[in-house]
């Protein structure tokens, strides 16, 4: 599998489990049945195939080029995920740290 593949697949099983743990959110997180949600349990799974994956990349690149990259992105992602699903404000002091986490992205991967 091409690397581009791997580290995209981490970053989108990343935020993937962080919208399926909010999915499944609840105050009453001392009850089992919230524990073992659907939500909840895909949140976790998709956790655990991000943290073997991202194991697997840090491996074959430089921690300090890839982590801020991943990072970078799955916080970009995030923030548009919630607008999506949670129909959070996109408001424009978003759109300008977006915008600049990307140019950080751009900046820190060409020091690869």
């Amino acid at each position: 599998m091409h690397p581009f593949y791997i580290v995209a697949t981490a970053v989108l099983c990343n935020v993937s489990a962080q919208v399926a743990l909010k999915m499944g959110a609840s105050t009453e997180v001392t009850r089992l049945q919230t524990w073992l949600s659907p939500a909840i349990l895909i949140g976790l799974a998709l956790y655990g195939l991000s943290f073997v994956l991202t194991i697997r990349i840090y491996a074959s690149y430089p921690l300090s080029v890839i982590s801020p990259i991943m990072a970078g992105a799955i916080f970009s992602l995030v923030s548009l995920a919630s607008v999506i699903f949670f129909s959070e404000p996109l408001t424009l002091q978003k759109v300008g740290g977006i915008a600049l986490i990307v140019a950080g992205m751009a900046v820190i991967s060409q020091s690869a």
